[in-house]
């Protein structure tokens, strides 16, 4: 069943990855990562405005995936709490929805119906996070994006499928057989279409995350010259 929400919140006016000098390569070299999770740090970090740093600390300090830290990256742009202690209290065993109330987010913050957080799953705030910043920042349909989970692909594998498409202007159906056909290899991909690993597109302007239906769980361009 197919629920209409939204995570609403600010994108403040930003220039990714090469544009400010941020590199996913580095940043994964530098911390131990595979470039999707550096990748998501450093959109995480754009969108809601947290020191990339601290995310990155965090995620060192409690071995959580970039992925699943979503939720309370939106929890520390709305609250202005620190994420350690927002982590903190996840690592006691609480749910997204109840951190978010104890430390007084409107629901708001999360969807634009409003709908008590304590009613939804981890994995439903977690996918609505990531559904509507990936949808907004490359400029795809969200019910396109919970195609892609429903196929079984990672938030990873799904950012790195945006990425290539939006970069060599291919859709991620397309992407997603030269992917399968070299061994699920995102470097392998990315060299066949020339795409760089430093790209990710600018986000400008300011307001707030689209609508989306909220699906299942389980669980400008940049090429080479």
């Amino acid at each position: 069943m197919l629920r209409p929400w939204t995570v609403a919140m600010v994108l403040v006016t930003v220039h990714f990855a090469v544009a400010q000098g941020v590199s996913p390569t580095v940043v994964a070299q530098q911390n131990g990562l595979k470039w999707e999770e550096a990748a998501a740090a450093i959109l995480l970090s754009q969108v809601f405005g947290v020191d990339l740093s601290s995310i990155l600390t965090a995620r060192s300090e409690v071995g959580q995936p970039v992925f699943t830290m979503a939720p309370a990256i939106v929890i520390v742009s709305a609250s202005k709490r620190d994420l350690r202690e927002i982590l903190a209290l996840r690592r006691k065993g609480r749910g997204w929805g109840v951190i978010a109330h104890q430390l007084g987010v409107h629901p708001g913050a999360f969807n634009k119906r409003r709908v008590a957080l304590t009613k939804l799953s981890d994995a439903q705030i977690e996918a609505a996070v990531w559904q509507q910043v990936l949808a907004q920042i490359f400029a795809v349909p969200p019910p396109q994006i919970i195609v892609l989970r429903q196929k079984g692909l990672s938030w990873g594998d799904v950012l790195a499928a945006l990425q290539v498409a939006a970069a060599a202007r291919m859709t991620p159906e397309a992407v997603l057989v030269v992917w399968r056909n070299a061994g699920k290899d995102w470097a392998k991909v990315r060299a066949h279409y020339g795409v760089s690993p430093d790209w990710l597109p600018p986000v400008s302007g300011m307001g707030e995350l689209k609508p989306a239906p909220l699906g299942y769980e389980r669980g400008k361009h940049g090429k080479k010259k």
